[in-house]
């Protein structure tokens, strides 16, 4: 699915505004800022949980007692 860019920045920075104002917030974030707390944040945490297990399952610890 192809997705037009300006149209979905548009929409986030109408959200971001929309939620800002509801949530009561007198010190308004930039567009920047919340894009970067909505997606890029979540996904770092997602590729550190995917390196940990991706360790975890492909290069186990070797057991010190088996020498």
């Amino acid at each position: 699915m192809v997705f037009n860019g300006a149209l979905m920045v548009g929409v986030a920075n109408v959200s971001a505004d929309a939620c800002q104002y509801i949530a009561c917030n007198p010190e308004r974030l930039s567009s920047d800022q919340v894009l970067r707390l909505l997606f890029v944040f979540p996904f770092q945490q997602l590729r550190r949980l995917a390196l940990c297990l991706w360790t975890f399952f492909c290069f186990p610890p070797s057991n010190p007692n088996s020498l």
